[in-house]
């Protein structure tokens, strides 16, 4: 085994991911193929496993695979910037915009549900069940 290089336990356990993870991350083109032992055991450079690492966060952050894979793509790009980047950001920014005001209503329409629960009817007739067995055409659409 060369000096630095990982196998497939030892980047799981380094990247905090497990080894179903790395195969997933290599068909989805986010991390590069393995090199290979003679023995064919599967052997990663040290660079891997800053690259999860950089995976992981940006999902924490909530960029998906395929928004994570575009990013990756960027730094393969020798005339991408940072303004690539911010442009990446803004746009989930926005995104982080739309699903605050989706949620605050969301929280808003529960807080009224819940005002107008009396307690101590019974549950066929309370009015949250009531409410939301209703057809409300303003908020009907498919799920």
């Amino acid at each position: 085994m060369r000096d630095g290089w990982f196998t497939s336990g030892q980047l799981a356990r380094e990247a905090g991911v497990n080894s179903e993870t790395l195969r997933y991350y290599e068909r989805r083109g986010l991390l590069p193929r393995p090199h290979r032992t003679p023995g064919g055991h599967r052997i990663y450079d040290p660079e891997a496993v800053s690259l999860l690492r950089l995976i992981k966060r940006a999902q924490g952050l909530g960029f998906s695979l395929t928004e994570v894979r575009e990013l990756l793509r960027g730094l393969e790009r020798p005339s991408a910037t940072c303004d690539d980047v911010c442009e990446v950001l803004d746009a989930k920014i926005g995104d982080l915009d739309q699903e605050l005001i989706r949620v605050r209503s969301q929280r808003e329409r529960l807080e009224k549900l819940r005002a107008a629960c009396p307690r101590s009817r019974p549950l066929r007739e309370c009015p949250v069940i009531v409410d939301l067995k209703e057809v409300h055409p303003k908020r009907r659409r498919s799920q």
